[in-house]
């Protein structure tokens, strides 16, 4: 099961989510968690492994417009 670790800052950022960015947001960290489970991340997640940090990943997050923050 992966954990992590909630810094004030990113907590800050998603106390301002609308509850739709929210919404999108939980879906693609649900998404994120299978994906390690399989090991293989589908494209529409921007995941990379964290230099070196052996089995410690980073998803990246957008709201903006295009094909960031979408699956």
């Amino acid at each position: 099961m992966p954990t992590y670790e909630a810094l004030p800052r990113f907590t800050g950022d998603l106390d301002r989510l609308t509850p739709e960015q929210r919404r999108r947001f939980r879906q693609t960290v649900a998404a994120f968690v299978d994906d390690l489970r399989t090991g293989r991340f589908r494209a529409g997640l921007r995941v990379k492994r964290v230099q070196r940090g052996v089995g410690i990943y980073e998803l990246t997050w957008s709201m903006g417009t295009g094909p960031a923050g979408w699956l």
